[in-house]
């Protein structure tokens, strides 16, 4: 192997590691709830934050018979209350029996009322876990 192509290999070499090692300190780590972990304090970031996802994790949770409670305070664990508006606005009103807590038509010729978030909630939710909700959040 000449000179030239000695040199060549290890500029080669260099920029491959360079790649990898840039790659692993650009990366960013991510919670269950897919908030950004911040590397110095370990806390959440909210810098990227999809309303859309987390009113669909909030609908997935009440959408049928039985509510996931657990669910529903894990989407909101590090929403805060603009956020929270951001995600009462993309949730939107749905279709909802309030009646057997679901999406199940009673009457098939006559469709479900469309609810917002607020009334999903109150009714999924216990009346203490709504209460302590609503202290964090206006709109409820």
């Amino acid at each position: 192997m000449d000179a030239k192509t000695k040199k060549t290999v290890l500029i080669a070499a260099g920029v491959i590691a360079a790649g990898v090692v840039l790659y692993y300190v650009v990366k960013k780590k991510t919670d269950s709830s897919g908030a950004i972990i911040d590397p110095i304090t370990g806390g959440t970031s909210t810098a990227i934050f999809d309303a859309g996802k987390v009113a669909e994790k909030l609908y997935d949770a009440m959408k049928e018979s039985g509510t996931d409670e657990q669910a529903i305070f894990a989407a909101l664990k590090n929403v805060n209350a603009s956020q929270f508006d951001q995600v009462f606005q993309k949730f939107g009103k749905r279709s909802y029996n309030k009646f057997l807590g679901n999406q199940i038509r009673v009457n098939p010729f006559s469709p479900l009322p469309l609810e917002p978030l607020n009334v999903w909630l109150k009714t999924e939710l216990s009346s203490d876990d709504y209460y302590a909700l609503s202290l964090k959040y206006n709109q409820l």
